[in-house]
């Protein structure tokens, strides 16, 4: 699947460096918000994952992205890229007819997964990628917790993956993004009417929230994988655009896609509210928010009507100048130069939405995990080359030999980085560290609730989630109402690692699983902690609690004389060695 940018050119046309960078950072207040989220520090650091990556030949797995790295730690979201809309029922009959799988039941205009990719541009009213979302077989080694996908097994690929990374990291909120560049196409018709927005909804949250998921080559089936998605972020490019903003193929109504996707985003937060009723868990909306002012205005992006229903946005900070054009330039540059790009920057995107009135906690900054490129290039900025070079990603960047320059404006003010290979006579610009550090302090200095990144799978070792992370732990308290994320590895004086089935573990040593630390008691290796009050683990402390905390009573830990344990609101002291014994019993070993 191709990336999902339009260019942001087109669209106007219509350490030390962390404690310097946020030593001015100011002290914001703390509004409420809809659904209170999960926070580093008060703010949101989001990542953009594309299934394709697990499976793809980099083999951008989840395991590689979050247990080899501290991204797990890093991260407060992570936004699973994409989920499609269905085009009509003529589109839909040909797909079955051609035995496409994952369409059984399937109506014109919902929510689906299926076998298939887009036979091309614009052809997309029936694709999907089931195989990456929860068919395809994981091995032990390329699994979260070190366990194979079996034959048997209903529920496999990323989404299994999903499931075993939020056993690690129960805080970690995952989100389903729907649409993206290349599955936009049948966004504007299945919003066109109350009938049809009422039923994306309700095919969407069936779909990823109830988990519903359609039977395919053995996997899926009711409710496989519920539990594993905490709401959905809209990346609809783009509502009521010009043809010159949209890909090949896509619907779109100029006169009423704007009130008809505000009216979507009210329908799905009212079916979700109901959810929540029904299941106390909390679900967020989120959206990709366009930075040209072309997109902004036809879509109502930033409208008081559409923000009463989203929770926060991730707004577009890259491909504001690119490849497509012979000129070299900055891909987000921080400061708009009206002598090029017709002035857009950083600066601009953010007061775009600010100035019309949306709650800069709400928004959070895009950063880039890639670069774009030009070749026979000078080695400066806004200079003509010989063509544009397409993207590449961070990784590939870190690989080259490139000379990089951070630009800074006159007073001083970070600007952006680029870098240059004098010997390919290669112009590249990107995010490197630096700029993803210096970045954030600037979105903490304007009052926003955090950054966000396309696509964390660009970046296998978290260099830069780790950059804005840095930052917005050593920042003044952010803006963003929630709770801060519950790591395990943190737990005060209990130094554990993840438990991967793999490991061989020996007495002593601590993993953590579920909310809980652990403690092996003798050799174990394929033991999965909790699992059994007699096995090889013993469970330490919840995660974030000092282990001499009297805590609530654990059937699997082992109690000596003098332990004091909390069950049914009651506090209990240990006779003698005790496993499994609840407190209560009449002739136990527990005393009131």
């Amino acid at each position: 699947m191709s990336p999902r940018r339009i260019p942001a050119l087109a669209a106007a046309v219509a350490g030390a460096l962390v404690a310097g960078l946020v030593a001015a950072s100011p002290a914001v207040a703390v509004p409420e918000e809809s659904t209170p989220t999960t926070t580093l520090n008060g703010y949101r650091n989001v990542g953009y994952y594309g299934q394709w990556r697990a499976t793809g030949e980099a083999q951008a797995t989840i395991k590689r992205l979050f247990v080899d790295t501290a991204a797990g730690e890093d991260l407060t979201h992570l936004n699973y890229s994409f989920g499609n809309i269905a085009g009509d029922q003529a589109a839909l009959d040909a797909a079955r007819a051609a035995d496409v799988q994952g369409l059984d039941e399937v109506e014109p205009h919902t929510c689906f997964i299926s076998d298939t990719p887009a036979a091309g541009p614009g052809l997309t009213d029936t694709a999907g990628d089931a195989d990456s979302d929860f068919v395809h077989a994981f091995t032990a080694q390329q699994s979260v917790l070190g366990l194979a996908d079996g034959k048997k097994q209903k529920l496999a690929g990323n989404f299994n993956q999903l499931r075993q990374l939020k056993r690690l990291y129960p805080d970690l909120k995952v989100n389903i993004s729907l649409g993206g560049w290349s599955w936009s196409k049948s966004f504007s018709k299945a919003v066109a009417t109350p009938e049809l927005r009422a039923g994306l909804a309700e095919s969407c949250i069936d779909l990823y929230i109830r988990g519903n998921l359609p039977e395919i080559d053995g996997r899926g089936g009711d409710g496989v994988a519920a539990g594993i998605f905490d709401g959905f972020d809209l990346d609809w490019e783009w509502p009521g655009a010009p043809d010159w903003a949209q890909e090949v193929g896509n619907s779109v109504d100029p006169v009423n896609d704007k009130a008809n996707f505000i009216a979507f985003v009210a329908e799905l937060r009212a079916q979700l509210d109901a959810l929540e009723s029904e299941t106390g868990a909390e679900y967020e909306i989120s959206a990709f928010l366009p930075a040209g002012p072309t997109q902004i205005a036809a879509g109502g992006w930033n409208t008081p009507e559409l923000w009463a229903n989203l929770d926060y946005g991730n707004l577009q900070g890259y491909d504001l100048w690119g490849s497509w054009a012979a000129e070299t330039g900055h891909q987000g540059n921080v400061s708009g130069d009206p002598a090029h790009n017709w002035g857009l920057g950083l600066d601009t995107v953010v007061a775009s939405y600010v100035n019309a009135g949306v709650d800069p906690a709400k928004l959070n900054l895009g950063l880039a995990a890639y670069g774009q490129g030009w070749r026979d290039a000078e080695p400066e900025p806004w200079s003509v080359s010989g063509g544009g070079l397409g993207q590449i990603t961070w990784d590939q960047l870190k690989a080259r030999d490139l000379e990089i320059h951070h630009e800074y404006t006159a007073d001083g003010a970070f600007n952006a980085t680029w870098g240059y290979d004098p010997a390919a006579r290669e112009f590249w610009s990107f995010d490197d560290e630096l700029a993803v550090a210096e970045k954030t302090a600037w979105a903490i200095s304007k009052g926003l609730g955090g950054v966000d990144f396309w696509e964390i799978g660009n970046d296998v070792a978290g260099d830069l989630a780790a950059a804005s992370a840095g930052v917005l732990r050593a920042a003044a308290p952010g803006p963003v109402a929630g709770s801060a994320s519950l790591l395990c590895a943190q737990t005060p004086d209990a130094a554990a690692t993840a438990w991967n089935a793999q490991t061989t573990y020996r007495g002593g040593e601590l993993v953590f699983l579920d909310g809980r630390v652990f403690e092996a008691q003798w050799y174990a290796k394929g033991d999965e902690p909790g699992a059994s009050v007699r096995g090889p683990w013993s469970t330490l402390t919840a995660c974030g609690v000092d282990p001499a905390t009297v805590q609530d009573w654990y059937a699997d830990r082992i109690y000596l004389k003098g332990d004091q344990v909390v069950h049914d609101g009651v506090t209990y002291t240990a006779r003698w060695w005790s496993r499994a014994d609840e407190p209560g019993a009449k002739h136990g070993p527990w005393t009131r």
